[in-house]
């Protein structure tokens, strides 16, 4: 899963301590892009800075069972998103642009995907529901960053297709320009790949206790998997490579594969991230974060 950078390891050992200023310069870091995030998700009428100022409340109530080795941002994503899910209850919140055009899946199909979660891996807990999708987490890792290290791009983009966006075999044969039969032996052979990873990193009297999960139901699988990866985000290229691709500097493969990750695909996650980065040149404003800063540091103690 994302790991912290070793700043923000700093930040959160010191906003442990109690350290105000350290609580403000993380508040400083993440405020754009959630901001950037909830205004591209929220109705109109909605607020987007109220979403944010609790989203980093919620952070600091939940600062105790936080792992300090996991990534900030992504977990600052998490919540953010629950939090407008939760506000705005059966209202759905693709991550990825390109499943708002998915109009063909059925209803149940698509409500099984959008159905909240809490960012289950980052709270030490003992369900089994927590054992699975931290299993599966680490299959997925394994998986992506097999194609990544390989430079099997366009593998890439269809498992992104496929388990992140939802789309069917069909549709995602188009947008990859592959046959519909290799995209069906290259999703077949991605939940064996996450599967053997999955029995991997399980303890044998973990294997049994998971036994009732049906890796044939394709349902269930997707599912999950498209949970997953919307908490790990293991596809997401970092902030710096985003900079890169902003100023034109990043080279082929990769540009094409980055492009269509933020701007096919729609990353919604990403592309908050770069309207951040568009905005940073410029003078940012601060009174969203000295209002978030105001009405959290009180509970730095508390923490």
């Amino acid at each position: 899963m994302p790991q912290a950078s070793e700043a923000d390891k700093y930040l959160l050992d010191q906003i442990a301590a109690g350290n105000t200023d350290a609580w403000s310069q993380l508040v400083n870091r993440y405020h754009g892009r959630l901001l950037a995030f909830a205004r591209s998700r929220l109705p109109k009428s909605a607020d987007p800075d109220d979403f944010v100022q609790e989203t980093f409340l919620l952070f600091l109530q939940s600062f105790r069972t936080f792992r300090r080795d996991a990534s900030v941002e992504t977990f600052l994503f998490t919540i953010l998103r629950r939090r407008m899910i939760d506000h705005y209850r059966g209202r759905k919140m693709p991550t990825c642009a390109i499943q708002d055009q998915a109009d063909s899946l059925d209803t149940d199909h698509r409500q099984a995907t959008t159905d909240p979660q809490s960012p289950s891996w980052y709270v030490r807990n003992d369900e089994q529901s927590d054992l699975l999708e931290q299993a599966i987490a680490a299959g997925l890792e394994g998986l992506t960053s097999r194609l990544r290290d390989q430079q099997k791009l366009n593998e890439l983009r269809a498992i992104e297709l496929i388990f992140y966006a939802q789309q069917r075999n069909k549709d995602t044969a188009r947008l990859c320009d592959m046959e519909e039969k290799q995209v069906g032996l290259l999703k077949f052979r991605a939940l064996e790949q996450i599967r053997d990873n999955v029995t991997a990193h399980l303890t044998a009297n973990q294997r049994d206790a998971l036994r009732s999960f049906r890796w044939e139901d394709a349902t269930a699988a997707d599912s999950i998997l498209t949970r997953v990866w919307e908490n790990l985000r293991p596809t997401c290229p970092k902030r710096s490579t985003l900079g890169r691709l902003l100023l034109g500097t990043i080279e082929s493969p990769w540009k094409d594969y980055v492009d269509f990750h933020v701007h096919h695909l729609g990353c919604r996650f990403c592309q908050a991230n770069l309207e951040d980065l568009k905005r940073e040149s410029a003078a940012a404003p601060t009174q969203l974060r000295e209002r978030i800063f105001q009405s959290t540091v009180g509970f730095l103690t508390r923490a």
